[in-house]
This record gives C-alpha cells, sequence and structure tokens, in this order.
C-alpha cells in the first residue's frame, strides 16, 4: 500500500490538489517498485530547510527539498520537505511555472527515498532523467499561489 499525506506549513493561500500528489507520487512509487511507502510532504520555507540542514548536515545553506527515509530497503517511511520559497524562486530561475518546478521537486524527493543520489554528475544526470520521464505522468496543475 502506498499512504501520501500532505501538510501545508507555508501558506493558507497555496492552493494544494492533495490528489493529484497523492497520484503521481503514488505511480512514481509503483514504477519504482516501492509498493509499501508510507510518505509525509511538508510545505515550509527556506528557514526551516535551513535549520533542518544545519541539524542534520552541519552545512548551513538553502536547499528546496529534503527527504528523509525511516525505513528499510524495501518499505519507505519518509518524510519530505519542500522549501515553497525556493521552488517559487527555482521557477523563475529557469523559467518554469510554478507547477511543473513543484512536480520536479516532488519526484526529486521521491527518487531521493527511492535511494538515487546526486552527489556525483553521473548520478545527477541519471536523476534529471528520471524527473523528465515521470514529469510527464500528469498534466494536472498540483499547486498554484495565486
Amino acid at each position: 500500500m502506498i499512504s501520501v499525506t500532505i501538510h501545508n506549513d507555508f501558506d493558507d493561500k497555496l492552493k494544494i490538489n492533495k490528489d493529484a500528489i497523492c497520484k503521481l507520487s503514488t505511480e512514481v512509487f509503483k514504477r519504482e517498485k516501492f509498493n509499501n511507502s508510507q510518505i509525509d510532504i511538508i510545505l515550509t520555507d527556506k528557514k526551516f530547510l535551513n535549520s533542518l540542514k544545519k541539524k542534520y548536515f552541519n552545512m548551513d545553506v538553502f536547499t528546496d527539498v529534503m527527504a528523509f527515509n525511516l525505513g528499510d530497503d524495501k518499505n519507505i517511511d519518509g518524510e519530505i520537505y519542500i522549501s515553497i520559497d525556493d521552488v517559487l524562486e527555482n521557477s523563475k530561475l529557469f523559467s518554469k511555472s510554478f507547477n511543473d518546478e513543484f512536480k520536479r521537486i516532488i519526484i526529486h524527493g521521491i527518487l531521493h527515498l527511492c535511494g538515487y543520489d546526486d552527489k556525483t554528475k553521473k548520478e545527477k544526470d541519471n536523476m534529471t532523467l528520471l524527473e523528465e520521464k515521470y514529469l510527464l505522468l500528469s498534466n494536472i496543475s498540483l499547486i498554484s499561489n495565486t
């Protein structure tokens, strides 16, 4: 079974399509063969992610997504923290819609939970290819800030 819960700790003005987020997340987990997955997606701000980065990695940097897996190799029990501030900034920086950048970040977080890494150029390129592939799974709006 795959379970996805979304927590909006960022702003009540965000319009979130929880069903579409759950559907996309579920499909990525199924295609990665993680059929026992439970995740919480927490939408927050860049200061909170920065505090997590300091606490768990002793790094004072900003990041758009962090993923923690409390499960094992076959079962995912994870949390994905997303900085909406950074998603908004990245959407402008890369000339993408807020919704498309948000989708990419969710997929990126899920791939980390599935065991993918992006520390080397080869790993990063592989994750980018998978992100592009999984972005095609949904043409529905997941989020808007208007």
